[in-house]
């Protein structure tokens, strides 16, 4: 056998150096990328918007449900209830089955304070309801609701429904004092309140509800460290404010509860309520003077447009539409109680231009108009020597107690006392002749006993025919 050899380093199966040629069109590719890589990071503000047209906008991350409730949660503690609702509404779009979201999201809605928009909140509830029967959180959300809402019997049961799912839930405790304390059943509801704090000393809810409750016993002293304890917790909410400012006036430490009631002025300066209740402190310890100036600016903050000059005779051909949803614990009693220290001072004309005004809104946006207002503007007219309006405005009242099955025995001796002054003591008398009056008397009502004081006569610093 021949085998063919071949010269060493020249043989297919040698080691040897080939000889290559350089390649010079690599060398090229890479200083011309390396080119347009400078071009581009050089130009990058010019370059970007070209590529991101081409490429399209980048996917928007989505948030999770579990950050949106942390997000809610942080401007809960804020205090900033309106966005609070939002991130939980959020949050509630992405996961519509959970319980915790939904019952968290109706809190947020209550805690705006506004009662329009209860209705949601206790549609949420419901719904939670519906998807989980045998939760308890989604009861006792709805007897919260019901409650504020003033149907205190099915807030009750709602209430008993969440701790029979639930015996260990403080909230459904906490909730159900507060329905008992609304329908008078002031002992069990203490019981459910005090167990709502010993289950969970830290849920704010149950420290809100012991104090309220604590308050009605007219233990001020108790409640004012509950509504502390609970700001401790969460201090930014407006309701433990009121609270807490509401029971050191009832302790009488009236320097402690302008305090607190200005704290929150200086958090909502265009809310008129804080106004409100620093006038009605005022007012109580007989302050008319600064009473007068906090009640005056409620009403100014609430209705700029109403003239609080305007004589009794433009009355009726005026209406006042404000361009606000005016809650009636806000609106009316601004108005009452400033023209209530007009009448104490004895300023009968303002007080009579005050309480017309109210008369005449309250009539017109369909409020309630507090019978006070009309016996109260009754007396104004008599000492004003003016009867001829005096027995009408006695009239309204007498007809609002008794459609209202007012229980008032000092009410009811006021209007009755206009009839007598105005038919008896007064230097025009008027008799009112319509049905059911005799000799301008009404029919079925005994004549009260009146201390007599002359039209005109300012004389004497006591109220006569009207207490407040």
């Amino acid at each position: 056998m021949y085998i063919k050899r071949h010269p060493l380093g020249r043989g297919n199966l040698t080691f040897g150096k080939r000889r290559r040629r350089f390649p010079i069109i690599f060398v090229v590719l890479y200083v011309m990328i390396l080119g347009m890589a400078g071009i581009v990071i050089w130009r990058f503000n010019d370059v970007q918007p070209m590529v991101l047209s081409a490429l399209g906008p980048p996917p928007t991350p989505t948030t999770s449900p579990l950050t949106l409730a942390q997000m809610g949660e942080d401007e809960y503690l804020a205090g900033n209830m309106l966005k609070a609702t939002d991130y939980y509404q959020m949050a509630v779009d992405i996961e519509p089955e959970n319980v915790e979201y939904r019952t968290r999201l109706a809190h947020m809605i209550v805690m705006q304070l506004d009662d329009s928009t209860l209705p949601d909140a206790l549609a949420i509830a419901d719904g939670t309801i519906q998807i989980a029967p045998e939760d308890a959180r989604g009861y006792a959300s709805r007897a919260r609701i019901l409650n504020w809402e003033g149907q205190y019997a099915d807030a009750a049961q709602a209430a008993l429904q969440a701790v029979e799912l639930d015996p260990d839930n403080a909230l459904s405790h906490a909730y159900l004092a507060e329905s008992y304390t609304d329908l008078g059943r002031l002992r069990q509801a203490l019981e459910q309140a005090e167990m709502a704090v010993q289950m969970d000393p830290y849920e704010v809810e149950a420290r809100r509800s012991y104090a309220y409750v604590l308050e009605w016993y007219g233990r001020y002293n108790d409640a004012v460290q509950q509504y502390q304890q609970a700001l401790r917790l969460h201090p930014n909410r407006m309701d433990l404010l009121y609270g807490l400012a509401r029971n050191y006036r009832g302790m009488g430490q009236t320097d402690m509860a302008v305090r607190t009631f200005q704290l929150i002025i200086t958090r909502v300066p265009s809310d008129p309520l804080p106004y409100v209740e620093i006038g009605k402190t005022y007012f109580e310890i007989r302050d008319d003077a600064a009473a007068q100036e906090y009640l005056a600016r409620a009403v100014e903050l609430v209705c700029a447009e109403c003239p609080l000059t305007v004589g009794v005779s433009e009355m009726t051909d005026m209406q006042y539409q404000s361009n606000r949803v005016l809650p009636e614990t806000v609106y009316m009693p601004a108005w009452r109680r400033l023209a209530m220290v007009y009448f104490t001072r004895r300023n009968y004309e303002d007080a009579i231009d005050l309480f017309e005004e109210a008369i005449s809104w309250a009539e017109v946006n369909d409020e309630e108009v507090p019978i006070e207002a009309y016996y109260v503007t009754a007396s104004a007219y008599y000492y004003l020597d003016q009867c001829t309006r005096a027995v009408p405005r006695a009239v309204d009242a007498l007809k609002v107690y008794e459609e209202r099955e007012v229980e008032d025995a000092n009410a009811l001796k006021n209007i009755l006392s206009v009839f007598v002054l105005c038919s008896d003591y007064t230097q025009n008398p008027y008799l009112y002749t319509g049905a059911g009056y005799t000799n301008g008397f009404p029919d079925g009502y005994e004549r009260p006993d009146v201390l007599i004081e002359r039209a005109g006569d300012t004389s004497t610093a006591e109220e006569t025919t009207t207490t407040k």
